[in-house]
């Protein structure tokens, strides 16, 4: 039996860095809402949660593009991280990105997915959350930035939405 590795997108939401000299990030990584594969990953489908995960960027799912990493909580029916980016340059680059507004979203793995046709739609009700990652394009079209700060001044305070 072969298991298929899943993807979600979600939004990334810039923080201060806090006591991180290499910087911090909070993102929602999953959020009840159809996406562009046609499915809705339900809330709390990944308990129990992992107190660790990698944030890598583009799927890579590898330490050649890990950039970070965090620790993932649910907020109501919303999976965050919370995490810090490492000091290599490559992390350094993608929280330039992100700090600059250019990067807004991100995106779940998971695998061992399990699924629920409710309302004709596709649901996921119970998978690993295995990473997050930093994405240009979302899967979920509610995935967008809420804030983003450099330079000790905001580059936008509100977001709109992303389309394909």
């Amino acid at each position: 039996m072969t298991t298929k590795k899943m993807f979600a997108l979600g939004e990334v939401k810039s923080v201060e860095d806090d006591d991180s000299p290499n910087g911090a990030f909070d993102v929602i990584l999953s959020a009840p809402t159809l996406d562009r594969d046609g499915e809705v990953i339900d809330a709390k489908v990944f308990d129990p949660l992992p107190d660790h995960i990698t944030f890598d960027i583009d799927h890579g799912m590898s330490t050649a593009t890990t950039v970070g990493s965090g620790t993932p909580f649910y907020d109501g029916d919303k999976l965050r991280v919370k995490g810090t980016y490492s000091s290599i340059p490559r992390a350094q680059e993608v929280r330039t990105l992100v700090r600059e507004g250019h990067i807004r979203t991100t995106s779940v793995a998971f695998m061992g997915a399990v699924r629920e046709e409710k309302d004709g739609v596709p649901h996921i009700v119970k998978a690993e959350l295995l990473n997050g990652a930093f994405v240009p394009i979302p899967s979920n079209r509610e995935s967008v930035v809420l804030t983003s700060k450099a330079h000790q001044a905001k580059v936008g305070t509100a977001a709109t939405e992303l389309k394909a």
